[in-house]
């Protein structure tokens, strides 16, 4: 395990944790708004979506207005070391899964949206489109065997810092949301030369 890569993660999980209701809820409503205008997102039938948990940057209001404008939702379930995304048409059809994080029920259609738009969980990302994710590793899975998704981070300003932990195996991200701006990563494999 990297350590430097857990000390960033402990520090996001604290910073998130110290910020105040209203705060979030504007930032949150401001990163939701740029994702909407994104043209990957305005033009999609289909966006791969997360429940998001824990002081995450809230993607229940994202998802609600991609069913108010017919988009179409997809979540994913933790099927032994990988991510399977399922179609998602109401809250109702979630169920508690894997790590507590509610994920589609059982009998829910597979999504198959091969160049549907990833919304992509995070606790830091550069720049760069470097990602520390939660370390399980499964959408670094997922994006190596489905390489053609645009990947979009939602992230707190204090989210986007100089991240020199990364490995091979990290998959970067093509977008970051914040707040204030959208940060064009390289959406490439990280590369450590």
């Amino acid at each position: 395990m990297n350590s430097h890569k857990e000390s960033v993660r402990k520090a996001v999980r604290r910073q998130r944790k110290q910020l105040e209701k209203e705060n979030k809820r504007q930032m949150d409503e401001k990163i939701l708004e740029q994702v909407l205008a994104l043209p990957e997102i305005d033009q999609a039938e289909l966006v791969y979506a997360y429940a998001s948990t824990d002081g995450e940057v809230d993607t229940w209001g994202l998802i609600r207005r991609l069913w108010i404008k017919q988009i179409r939702v997809a979540l994913p379930k933790v099927e032994g070391k990988e991510l399977v995304f399922y179609i998602v048409d109401n809250f109702e059809s979630l169920v508690s899964g894997s790590f507590g994080i509610l994920e589609p029920e059982e009998g829910s259609l597979p999504a198959l949206g091969i160049s549907a738009p990833v919304i992509t969980p995070g606790l830091a990302f550069s720049r760069k489109g470097e990602r520390i994710g939660y370390g399980g590793g499964y959408y670094d899975r997922f994006f190596f065997k489905e390489p053609e998704h645009v990947r979009i981070g939602l992230a707190y300003p204090f989210q986007v810092q100089e991240l020199d932990c990364v490995q091979q195996h990290d998959q970067r991200i093509h977008k970051i949301v914040t707040p204030e701006e959208v940060i064009l990563g390289s959406g490439k494999q990280a590369d450590n030369s």
